[in-house]
């Protein structure tokens, strides 16, 4: 996986749901979950996100439940008035907790985009809810100590 991205991938389907591998780097950390999601809920939130910043100040989707099985979160926001956006991404393992909640990996990091790298990503995604199969790529820029280049 590339530094700086965020990468969808289709790894398996059935009739009613696709099991997705999201996967994120942002230079400093990165994590992989499984997560279950359905298509419509995919096409609804690139729906919502196509055009993002503009006109809209915070969008989020998620999938899966926090504390449960696996989970996935990422929340788009603006940082400044030159359009660039962070996006906080949150996931979980894909693993039961039954005894202790401590087992659990957990991530949460931000990725800095660029609006036109949003628009990409937006195609590509609608591409995969609407197959049902390959890979869509949010890619970031490189971020130093708080200071974006």
């Amino acid at each position: 996986m590339d530094e700086n991205q965020l990468k969808f991938e289709v790894i398996w389907k059935d009739d009613d749901m696709m099991e997705l591998r999201i996967s994120a780097n942002n230079g400093r950390y990165s994590g992989t979950t499984e997560v279950y999601e359905v298509s419509e809920s995919l096409l609804e939130f690139v729906k919502e996100l196509n055009g993002f910043p503009f006109g809209k100040d915070r969008l989020t989707h998620s999938c899966g439940e926090k504390d449960s099985y696996a989970y996935f979160e990422m929340d788009f926001y603006k940082i400044g008035p030159s359009g660039i956006c962070g996006v906080l991404i949150t996931m979980e393992e894909n693993v039961s907790t039954e005894y202790r909640k401590e087992e659990k990996d957990k991530l949460s990091m931000e990725l800095i985009v660029e609006p036109n790298a949003i628009d990409n990503f937006c195609k590509e995604l609608k591409s995969l809810a609407e197959r049902e199969e390959g890979i869509a790529e949010l890619n970031g820029i490189v971020k130093y100590s708080n200071n974006i280049i």
